[in-house]
């Protein structure tokens, strides 16, 4: 747009109406009347839903307790997964299970508090190195290396197959796991809590998973 400031004042007309007040105004009206006055359109990007819940959904997993996400598919693969059976410590209170959690217990007493879980997943879930670091993460302990993986390991025997124990102490929390590959994926029996709370447990965690059996088509 070719906009051309005037500056041809009457000059017939006193000096004392255009006083640098009017000046200024009739300059800034000049400028404004200057500007492209066109329509600009911008596009605003669709809300990728950033707010809270996707905030604790992040927090979830990428926090210090570095929790397992639960994938797609997962609810139905572990109600699809064999049925279990086994015998329950006096100390121990059963509670609903979850969509991907087989089994739920809660202790409770004077040394502390625990939760027990029994979960089962596809494949190897990133492998025995992969999950004991996570789990390690989760009490505060950092990971381990490779070729110290076989040391936080005992091998022992769940469900008539080979299985591996671990324990896991930290500064206020320890984890207690038994862990099953079978036939194509892999249980998880875990115990986490206070240190006290899983030192006067492990027996009967130890008990727990050896009454451990799966329903299924191979046994």
């Amino acid at each position: 747009m070719d906009c051309k400031l005037s500056t041809n004042l009457e000059t017939d007309q006193p000096k004392v109406q255009y006083t640098s007040y009017i000046l200024a105004g009739v300059l800034s009206l000049a400028l404004c009347a200057c500007k492209d006055n066109s329509v600009q359109s911008y596009t605003i990007p669709k809300s990728t839903d950033t707010g809270s819940k996707g905030t604790l959904a992040l927090a979830e997993s990428s926090g210090t307790k570095s929790k397992m996400q639960a994938l797609p598919g997962m609810g139905a693969f572990t109600q699809s997964s064999p049925d279990i059976a086994y015998n329950k410590p006096d100390s121990w209170t059963e509670i609903a299970p979850t969509s991907i959690r087989k089994a739920n217990f809660i202790v409770d007493n004077e040394s502390g508090e625990a939760e027990v879980s029994v979960t089962v997943f596809p494949g190897d879930v990133g492998g025995l190195l992969a999950n004991i670091n996570r789990w390690r993460n989760q009490i505060g302990l950092d990971p381990l290396e490779a070729k110290s993986l076989g040391d936080s390991l005992e091998n022992t025997v769940i469900a008539q197959h080979p299985a591996y124990f671990t324990k896991h102490e930290g500064n206020t929390q320890s984890i207690l796991a038994g862990i099953l590959p079978f036939h194509g994926s892999t249980w998880f029996i875990k115990m986490q809590g206070s240190i006290l709370c899983i030192d006067g447990e492990e027996a009967n965690f130890r008990a727990f998973l050896s009454s451990f059996t799966i329903k299924d088509q191979h046994h």
